[in-house]
This record gives C-alpha cells, structure tokens and sequence, in this order.
C-alpha cells in the first residue's frame, strides 16, 4: 500500500485564481515499510517496457505503481554486489545498471509477455555513466578500459557520456575529454577548489555550475560561451548562489534542488533559464529525480527515506475556509460568473465567503432568475432573498418546493413532491396536483410549460397547461436525475438501480461501472468535449458519450470508465446529488460539485486522464511452489498438478482502480475474474486439454487482442487418456476383435457350409420329389389318357364279338324254329366262338388294367411264334367270314423272347384292323429274322393306307378318341416289350405292318415299371 500524504506547498495555484490558498500536491512515500528493500534510492529510471527501475544499496527494484519486485544475488545468480550505483539508457532506449565492482546489468526480456528483468553483461561490453547515455562502441571500450587500468592513484569515479564518441569523465578536481577521434583522453579544465555541480543538459552538453551563478559548457571538448549563467527564479535563490545545491538531468534540461525548491533549467530564447517545478518539498538528501509527462509526476529518490512521487492535485476546494464548505453539502447556485451560493454562504473565488441571512438547511434546491435575487425555502415557506442587500421575504406559503424555472415575462413555474404551480408577481397561482399518485423527488423543464418529472415511480413528461402525463418509463424505480440532451436523447439515473438511455424511443440499460458504482448517478455534466462527467456514491467518473452510444447500439461490448477518487485528490469518494441545481459551471469552465466534504472544484477541460497503455506482463509462474520458466509456446502441466500461480503486472502508475485487471481460462470457461490486487492469478485444477490464459484490462473491449496478455497451458493428460493409448487400445480392439472375427467366421462358414449341405441336400430332394412328383403328374396324365385309349380301343375291338354274338343270336331268333339240328348246332358253335372272343377280349382288358398298377412286370417267356399265330386265327375265323377275308398264315419255326399276352394284343389290334378295311380279301400274317431282330409282318388287301394316314398311325401326339386309338394302344404295347413298328402301304392295294422285336433269344424276367414311358 502506499503511503498517502498530502503536503500544502506555498506556490499559487496554478489555473485557479489568485488568492491566499497553497497548491496542494499529492505525495505518496515509499520505504521498507511498503515494499522497498532498502531506504536508499539512489536512481531511478523508466525502461522501454514502462517500468520504473530504482537503484538501491539492495539490488535493482523494478516498480509498475503497485507493487516492488527485488533483483539481488538470490535472483540474479553471478551478482557479486547488490550496490547499484546508478541507471543510464542508450541511445536505443535500452537501460542498464553499474553496480560497485564494476558489473553491469542489462534489462531485457525473456521472452514474450514476459516481464523484463536484469542480466548479467560481460565486462567491459558496455560503459555505464552516472548520467547520460550507455557507451556501446568498441573502440571507445578500448580507449576507457585502457584509461582506467593505468589510471593510477587519482580515481575518476564519475563520467556523463553525450553520446558514443563523446564522453566526460570528472574528479573532484579534474575533467577529461574523450572523442572517437583522439588517441587518448584530453584533460579541458582543473576545477582544483571550486567544486563545480555537474549537469548534462537534455543530452545535449554538459554544464559545469559554480557558485555564484557562473556555468561553463562543454561542448565536443570545447566552452560554449552563450550559456554562462542561468536566468528565472533560481538566479535569485541564496543557496544556489552560495553552491548549497544539487544537480539531476532531465531528457528536456536538467534539476537543480537548493533548499526546499526544485528547479527546472531549460532553454528559453538561446539562453539558460529556470523554473519553479516543486516549492516546500522537504526530500531528505535527495539523489535523483524523473519526471514523467506522461504521468504529469515527479519521482524523488532519497538516500535515507525510500522514493517520493509528487504530483499535482487536480481538485481543490474554495481558496478560501470556512466552516460551511467542510459539511455536507447539496443544492448550490450561481449568483455570477465567479461565485456561487451554497447553503447560507456566498462563496466567491477571489473574494472570502460571506453568509447570508437565510437558514435553509440542507437545501435541495436554489434558484436565482438573475445574480440579485435568490428564492429557497425556509421554514415550509417560499421566500426571496435581495443577495445585495440581504433583505428576504416570503413570497407564497408553499412547502416542499424541489424546481424552480422560467415562465417568461417575470413569471416562474415551480414544482413541489405533490404538483406544480406558477409564481406571478411573487404570487403563487395555477396550483396543481399532480395526476399520479407518486412523489416528485426531481424536476426538468424541457419547453415552455413542459418538464421531465423524477418521481418515485418512474420519469413523467408531465404537460403543466393540461395537468397531464404523456408518457412514462421505469414506473418501478426511484429516478434521481434526468439530462435531456436532445429531444430524441434522454439520459436518466435511478436510485441503486442503475442509469439508462433513452434513444429514439428505445430505452438502453448503461454498464454499472467499476465496482458497481454507478448505480446511483447525481448529474450528467456534459463537458463540451464529447465526455460525460458523473459523480456517484463512490467516486467521480468521465466517460466518452459515443462509447455509451457505440454500448447501446451493440457496437461495442465495454466502456471505459475512468475514475477519480481520494487516490486523485478528492477529499471524499461520495458526491451529493438530487437537488437543484447539483452542480455549477464558474468562470474559465470551472466546475463545481457537492461532496459529503464540501465542494470540490476542478477544471475538466485542464484535467487529463492517465490511461493505463501499458502491455500486461508476467513476472513469475509457479507450479506446485516451484518456478517455471515462461516462453512463447506456453507452459505444459502434467495431469497431477495441484497449483498454477501466475503472476501477473502492468506497468501503471495512476489510480489503481482504473487498471482494473482480469482473467478468463478461455477452453474452460467464458466467465471473466477479477485479478487479485497483489497481481497473482491462482488455478488450482484443470482437466487435460488445451487453454489459454487470457488477461487483459478491464475496460478494453473484447476485439482489442493487442492489449491482451495470452498464456497458452497444455495440461497433459493421463496415460490412459492419451492419443497413443487411445491407438494401442484401438489396435488391441481391432487385433482381438480380428480375431474373434476370423474364429467366428469360421466357425459360421463351417456352419455355412453345413447348412448348404443340408441345403442342398434338401433342394437336392425336394428337387427329385419334384421331378418325381412331374413325372408322377405326367404319368398319371399319360395314364388317364392310356386308360380312355384302352377302353375306347378294348370296346372298339368288342363290338366284332358283340356284333357278331348280335348276328347270330338275331339269326337264332328269327330261324331257330326253322332250323336243323345241324344248323343249330352250327350257330350255337358261333355264338359259342362269339363269347370266347368276348372272355378274350375281357382278360385282355384285365390284363391292361394289371400294367397300370404299381409293380407290373412284364414276363418274357420263350415261346414259338406259329404258336401264337395259330390261336389269334382261332379266334378271328368266324370274324373274317363277315367279311369274306381269308387268313393265310405262313408257318414259321421262329421261337420269340418276349412278353406273349401283350405281343398277342398287339398282333390282334393289326389283325383287326386289317379286317376291317378288307373286304373280300387276303390277310397274311408270317414271322422273319434279320440281323438278329424278329419281324412280324401283318398285311392284307385292303385299302391301303395314304401318307397322311400312315404318319396319323405313327404319330403318339395324339388325344383319345374314336380314331386312331388302336395305334396309340399298340406302340404303348411295344414299348413295354422294347419293339417298334413300321408301315408299308400302297393305296388301293393293301398295307403291311411289320413287328420289330430285339433280343430273340434273350430271356429277360427283369422288373419293368408299369407306368407308360414319357412321351408315349
């Protein structure tokens, strides 16, 4: 923490007018007692990077305005002295540090976002002055390590180097000159006595002050005769005149400290001049001093007291006390250009106070038409004070009075918590309630008879001429103030809930601020220069109102919010508010607010905020306690780590609550957390995987990626989680589920194989039960169709019999009476012979039947064949006497193997045909072997058959039916007893059919199927 005191310093307010009150100045002192190693400060400087490097008897300290970082032998190893003497940049901006022994220390950085830090140069690689710039060049080193290892018994412990070829080196008696061009060192001048203060004037030349007010100049080892003495205040000062001063340079001249006062000696016209830059600053032994314009601050080093930073105080209170202006204090009112009246004083800024004869108490409101009269309240009763005369008066017996404003022609409207009014001629009239039950806490008057209501129940725009509410917004809330900037752009402030904007009918929630602090907003003060001034509860802020705009429209996610508070000078964070007027614009734009400690007056337009700019570092990172070294590519955390410290700083020197530093764990999380004040970030766990670390101000806007500091963190995970064991187990999966793969599928094409076996051993059968059951169907087709041929052809070849049997019973019928006993007997033998055909025919017909069972055989005896031929004329003599056929057998001794009923069916279908289709003519049967066939011919005298006919004979694709049966019947017959039949014919002179029959003399008792052979 740094030590706050506030010191009265006798130099007239600068921008104020003039009158007894002191400057004040911030200082803030910095010892062992907060953060310092060591009481003696003897340099300070800034490095490129913004950090403030100090040089103690302690090791160098690197300061960023919050907090004190040591570098000693513990953290620089191969530092043999923590004597730093002093701190000199090149030319290059780069800053290193002599420590005694003649080290030297370089400050740079290790890497990226990492924070600079010391190290260790090799000797002589560079000379390191007490002022001026470092000496880098070579033959230079040369020449002052030459010099200073034959130097002696007469020490030059100082130098000032102007630059590369130009140094100085001095004694208590002596100085030297050295250049690039001289072999060797040139002494100019012996000070012998006099003791001379040396100063490096703005890197340009070195000035040798004597007592007395004489300067000599030194120029390239040459007396610059313009600057012989030095002009302003410090010429007149006794102690510098008397040589009881000290010198510091300055990038823009240089210091000179006599007494209590510090000087500025710069150039003014061509010639040395001075100004007072601090008065009444007591530095006990003062060593050094910087100034930062940036900071617009001074930093003093002592070398028994630690570090001093002065700067001017921007708010001040009225120059002149009272006990009035250290209360609390709200409404206040202009009464002219260059004073004011708050509460029962008149304030003047060059004029003490007065008190006037009023007793308002804590006002809420003034109002003044012009800078002669005053109205206010005073003992629930409207009265106007003369401010020249101090006579009041009461005006009207109205209480509760919270605005006042112009009606125009001497006539003033005037609003109370219950309504509004108008005051004519010092005379209230037009009283009237307000038409919502809601107290008024605030009033604006936008037009003529026309105001923004603050009320408790929201902002009213209330028409007085019609005692109407128009229109209303945030009925829940309590409204503190309201600042109308054009009629489309309202900017409104709650109490504890907020401010908003109401923009082209559209109303926009504002961001709360640094520690929600505004929340509660007492004025909107417009500047003039596109900023927004507003005091709250906990500090005063300044805002650019584009920013609010860009927020509201979305185009921008943050707005910077810059805060002053008693770190700034301010005698209190808290401002007063909710009156009327809340604030006053003076003279030369001085502005005055309310505060819980009087007024506080400051010029906005002058005060210049110190915007931190500044990249954000890292000082240290630690895992598990121990320090690990930071680099581009991040940090890599094994999966067991327990802490991740993370040391984070930005070099800022202003208030630290507008730095306002936070993180986010970006791969973890979206939130963004406050950094701790000590900069640390701690991360206690994190699950394997990739983040980064982001840090980054927070008053920077998302998009703005420059400013951030990003710390990449790969947090390894656990073996079992990583990408080789992922494979391993991939591939282990693979190889067992490979396995299991190929034994199952072994398993399932034996399984297969097994089952297409069974399949098609199944299809195998089920396709011969099919084959069989088709070849089933078409016998059985053939069958039925067999069975209608046979019985079609059986009771074709009965009707001869019947006809026959017909025949000779008719002739019986009719002759019997008539006939002899010879005759009788003759046709009883006849009908005899008729039956016995008919019982042949009948067992031919059973037997045909028998084929057609299941296991018919066919029985193939040996037998002769006249045999045969003898008992089928027997049977067809009395048939071929119908038709006066003749049946001429030719004997034969042939024997046949062969089946004898079914070749006797044969044979007799063919004897019957013949006889059929021969009328009184020869039918031959007779019997030959050739080349080993049987042949049975068959033929007759008929009529012949045509070519037509024979192939009708020959062909088996045939239905049933009345013709043509017979020759289905015989090549059936023949192919049961594997014979065949040709045909050989000559129209009108007989057929003959002829029997080929194989294997004579086989005999061959074989089963044979009894069904009819496919196609026949």
């Amino acid at each position: 923490m740094r030590t706050l005191l506030i010191a009265l310093i006798s130099l007239i307010l600068h921008g104020f007018p003039t009158a007894a009150q002191p400057e004040r100045f911030i200082v803030s002192q910095y010892n062992t007692d907060n953060g310092l190693p060591q009481n003696s400060v003897k340099d300070i400087a800034f490095d490129e990077w913004g950090y403030c490097w100090l040089a103690t008897e302690m090791g160098m300290v690197r300061f960023d305005g919050q907090r004190f970082v040591t570098y000693g032998t513990s953290e620089l190893p191969g530092m043999k002295s923590t004597r730093v003497e002093g701190l000199t940049a090149d030319a290059r901006g780069t800053l290193y540090a002599r420590l005694y022994g003649g080290q030297n220390i370089k400050v740079a950085v290790s890497g990226l976002h990492a924070a600079p830090g010391p190290v260790l140069l090799p000797a002589w690689s560079v000379h390191v002055g007490r002022q001026g710039v470092a000496v880098d060049e070579k033959e230079m080193m040369l020449k002052l390590a030459s010099f200073y290892r034959h130097l002696g018994q007469k020490p030059f412990l100082f130098s000032s180097s102007i630059s590369n070829n130009e140094v100085y080196l001095r004694n208590e008696n002596s100085l030297i000159y050295f250049s690039g061009s001289q072999k060797g060192p040139l002494e100019i001048r012996d000070y012998t006595g006099r003791k001379p203060e040396y100063a490096l004037f703005a890197g340009q030349f070195l000035a040798c002050i004597l007592p007395g007010n004489r300067v000599e100049a030194w120029k390239n080892g040459r007396l610059i005769p313009a600057y012989a003495s030095i002009g302003g205040p410090l010429a007149s000062d006794a102690l510098f005149l008397s040589g009881d001063f000290v010198t510091f340079p300055s990038p823009d001249g240089f210091y000179a400290y006599a007494g209590e006062t510090l000087y500025k000696v710069m150039l003014r016209n061509g010639r040395l001049d001075s100004e007072i830059g601090l008065a009444g600053i007591q530095v006990p032994f003062l060593s050094c001093v910087r100034f930062s314009p940036e900071q617009q601050t001074y930093y003093l080093g002592s070398t028994t007291d630690g570090l001093f930073v002065v700067q001017k105080k921007q708010f001040a209170a009225p120059p002149f006390p009272s006990p009035v202006l250290d209360q609390s204090l709200y409404a206040q009112v202009k009464a002219g250009d260059d004073r004011l009246i708050v509460k029962n004083t008149l304030i003047s800024i060059d004029q003490p106070p007065r008190q006037l004869p009023i007793d308002s108490g804590i006002a809420s409101w003034f109002f003044t038409p012009d800078n002669r009269q005053l109205y206010y309240e005073q003992n629930f009763k409207l009265r106007k004070l003369d401010i020249i005369s101090g006579h009041s008066r009461v005006v009207a017996s109205e209480d509760g009075i919270v605005h006042m404003s112009e009606a125009g022609e001497g006539q003033y409207f005037f609003a109370s918590v219950r309504g509004f009014g108008k005051l004519v001629n010092d005379k209230a009239e037009g009283i009237k309630a307000f038409p919502q039950k809601a107290n008024i806490l605030f009033a604006k008057q936008i037009r003529r008879a026309y105001f923004l209501v603050c009320t408790e129940k929201g902002l009213k725009w209330y028409d007085y001429e019609r005692n109407r509410v128009d229109k209303s917004v945030l009925e829940s809330m309590s409204i503190r103030t309201v600042h109308a900037e054009a009629p489309n752009k309202i900017w409104i402030s709650t109490y504890g809930k907020g401010f908003y904007l109401l923009h082209n009918k559209k109303l926009y929630r504002m961001p709360a601020g640094p520690r929600q602090a505004l929340t509660t907003i007492h004025s909107f003060i417009e500047d003039g220069h596109g900023f927004f001034w507003l005091p709250s509860n906990n500090g005063l802020f300044k805002v650019k109102k584009s920013e609010l705009l860009a927020y509201a429209e979305r185009r921008q996610e943050k707005v910077n919010f810059f805060r002053f508070d008693r770190t700034d000078g301010l005698p209190t964070n808290e401002f007063n508010g909710g009156c009327d007027p809340s604030y006053v614009w003076l003279k030369d734009s001085l502005l005055s607010l309310p505060s819980m400690k009087g007024l506080v007056w400051f010029y906005p337009h002058k005060l210049k905020p110190y915007y931190p700019n500044r990249d954000i570092f890292a000082d240290s990172l630690t895992v598990k306690g121990r320090p690990v070294t930071l680099n581009a590519k991040g940090i890599t955390l094994s999966p067991d780590f327990k802490r991740l410290a993370v040391q984070v700083s930005s070099p800022y020197f202003g208030n630290p609550e507008n730095l306002d530093l936070e993180y986010q764990v970006a791969g973890l999380e979206p939130d963004w957390h406050k950094v701790e004040k000590n900069g640390q970030i701690t991360i206690t766990s994190l699950p394997p995987g990739d983040y980064k670390l982001l840090v980054r101000r927070n008053n920077v806007n998302m998009s703005d990626s420059s400013t951030q500091f990003v710390l990449p963190i790969d947090v390894q995970p656990w073996f079992y989680n990583t990408w080789w064991f992922y494979l391993f187990c991939v591939c282990l999966s693979v190889g067992i589920g490979y396995l299991l793969f190929k034994r199952r599928l072994t398993k399932l094409q034996k399984e297969a194989q097994e089952l297409e076996n069974i399949i098609s051993a199944r299809t195998s059968e089920l396709k011969n039960a099919v084959d069989e059951l088709a070849t089933s169907e078409m016998a059985l087709l053939e069958s039925n169709r067999f069975k209608d041929h046979v019985i079609t052809m059986v009771l074709h070849d009965m009707r001869s019999p019947l006809r026959f049997i017909s025949l000779i019973s008719g002739k019986l019928l009719k002759n019997h009476t008539h006939l002899t006993s010879s005759d009788l007997d003759a046709y009883l033998g006849d009908l005899h012979m008729g039956t016995q055909n008919l019982l042949g025919f009948t067992e031919q017909f059973f037997m045909w039947i028998s084929t057609q069972q299941q296991g018919f055989k066919i029985n193939k005896n040996l037998f002769p064949v006249n045999a045969l031929f003898e008992e089928i004329a027997s049977l067809y003599k009395e048939l071929f006497k119908v038709n006066h056929n003749r049946l001429a057998i030719v004997h034969t001794s042939l024997e046949c193997v062969s089946d004898y009923q079914i070749l006797s069916v044969v044979i007799r279908n063919l004897i019957d045909n013949a006889n059929k289709n021969t009328y009184d003519g020869e039918i031959r049967l007779s019997c030959r072997e050739e080349n080993g066939q049987l042949l049975i011919s068959i033929s007759d005298t008929g009529l012949g058959l045509s070519d037509e006919q024979i192939a009708l004979f020959m062909s088996r694709d045939r239905q049933a039916g009345n013709r043509g049966t017979g020759s289905l019947l015989i090549h059936t017959m023949l192919d049961y007893i594997q014979g065949s039949i040709s045909i050989a014919s000559e129209p009108g002179r007989g057929s003959t059919f002829t029997i080929l029959l194989q294997n004579l003399h086989q005999f061959d008792t074989s089963a044979q199927g009894g069904s009819i052979l496919a196609g026949s």
